[in-house]
């Protein structure tokens, strides 16, 4: 639990699940009832939807996320980024590092390696990819959030840049959160599905671009191009890098080490399927 010295609740926005979610919350609801608030559907709501509704129903003037694969590990986290607003009141999120934790191969790394400027601007941090676990945000920013908010996918980059456009972001030196990947999470279900990746981006930034005034357009074209080399290289696999000479000689040695071991892959799955035969 959270040690803090203002008043604060824990929002469960449950989305209709089929696991146990619901009666786990009530549980915890009626041993905390002035902690705790279940919100629920009933039906199985999308992950940007469900997030809506926890906002909606937030009636603080912070917010801060922490999704069902993940968790918090410092028991001052909320103190400390909450200080850290209200001394900046240029600064709209406050984000953390974090520890990422890939279950499939048990390795722990930092989501940060390198050191980061503790206030960054709009051309600092639209690139960045950043713990969501890890970030408390102005209510007062969400509530701005755009209906079409909805069609997107990752809602997560779609916040960061929101937040970047009203002000800065504040950026703690220290371990918050626990970021876990693993073979079932969202991104993983999404992988495959390259097309419908690319062209959700390229709604996100066209979206942003005019919803903006175009303020951003220089660096939204940046995240269409980069967003178009990613499918691109999806598609190709090593076969991206062997076409691109200005990758040589790194670029060629990578794309001949993709593709030398692609075929090697495919020729396994072929000699197994003769196999079974």
């Amino acid at each position: 639990m959270q040690r803090a010295d203002f008043p604060f609740e824990v929002i469960v926005s449950e989305h209709s699940s089929s696991d146990r979610t619901r009666g786990i919350a009530l549980a915890y609801q009626e041993m905390f009832p002035d902690k705790i608030r279940l919100v629920t559907t009933d039906r199985d709501a999308k992950l940007v939807e469900n997030n809506m509704r926890g906002e909606q129903a937030s009636r603080g003037k912070y917010q801060a996320v922490c999704e069902g694969d993940d968790y918090w590990i410092d028991p001052r986290k909320l103190q400390k980024q909450v200080d850290f607003l209200e001394s900046h009141p240029d600064v709209v999120a406050c984000f953390t590092n974090a520890i990422t934790i890939k279950e499939d191969i048990s390795g722990a790394r930092l989501y940060f390696s390198a050191a980061i400027k503790p206030i960054l601007t709009f051309e600092d941090a639209y690139q960045m990819s950043i713990p969501t676990a890890s970030v408390v945000v102005r209510s007062s920013v969400l509530a701005t959030l755009p209906a079409w908010r909805v069609k997107i996918w990752n809602g997560d980059h779609l916040i960061l840049l929101w937040c970047l456009h009203q002000g800065n972001l504040g950026y703690l030196n220290e371990v918050t959160a626990v970021y876990r990947k693993h073979g079932k999470s969202l991104d993983d279900a999404m992988r495959p599905l390259r097309k419908e990746r690319y062209e959700n981006a390229v709604y996100l930034y066209t979206e942003f671009d005019k919803a903006t005034q175009y303020q951003h357009s220089e660096q939204m074209q940046k995240l269409l191009k980069r967003a178009e080399e990613n499918y691109r290289q999806e598609r190709l696999k090593g076969l991206f890098y062997l076409l691109q000479p200005k990758r040589w000689p790194q670029g060629w040695l990578i794309g001949l080490k993709r593709f030398y071991f692609g075929v090697i892959k495919n020729r396994f799955q072929l000699d197994s399927i003769e196999k079974d035969r």
